[in-house]
């Protein structure tokens, strides 16, 4: 008896699509391409509305004393521009995102965040994307995302809860 078995779809999707001849001169990754050229005008915008949607975020979780629902916002904030930033080509504001991140999620009490720690890393973030530091060797910008991810880890590595060794072993 067999391990597995073989479910044939309904539809067959291979209908649904254009077959174009070879010499089409069709190019699906530089048509790809040419879109991203033509969005990415809207680039630097759309990261300064992320940004602005971060710092708000981080003023209702400042004003909120950091609680459970506030930080799980500045999270959402911060976790989208993680996200987009390499994209967007602000790589630097997605390290200093994914650091900010990580620092969250690691330290899952609200209450032992370090209110000055997350507050440098929303305005690291909002002064990579509003001085347009889109270069991964720009001097200052790195060294300001190199020194946060340190400093981050060094918090992390001191106060955050043991790992929960069952939840390793499912990994």
């Amino acid at each position: 008896m067999a391990d597995y078995e073989i479910i044939k779809p309904k539809v067959d999707l291979r209908k649904k699509i254009k077959i174009l001849p070879n010499n089409s001169g069709f190019d699906p990754v530089a048509k790809a391409e040419e879109a991203m050229e033509r969005l990415s005008y809207n680039f630097g915008n759309w990261m300064r509305d992320e940004v602005a949607k971060l710092q708000y975020a981080w003023e209702q979780a400042e004003k909120a004393d950091l609680n459970e629902e506030s930080v799980d916002k500045l999270f959402r904030s911060c976790h989208d521009i993680k996200g987009q930033a390499h994209t967007m080509g602000f790589p630097l504001a997605g390290l200093i995102a994914s650091s900010m991140c990580e620092l969250i999620e690691r330290i899952p009490d609200p209450e032992k965040l370090p209110v000055d720690l997350l507050r440098k890393h929303v305005q690291s973030i909002a002064a990579v994307v509003n001085e347009n530091a889109r270069e991964e060797d720009n001097l200052i910008g790195k060294q300001l995302a190199e020194e946060l991810t340190v400093i981050t880890e060094d918090y992390i590595e001191k106060n955050a809860p043991p790992e929960n060794e069952e939840a390793e072993s499912e990994c």
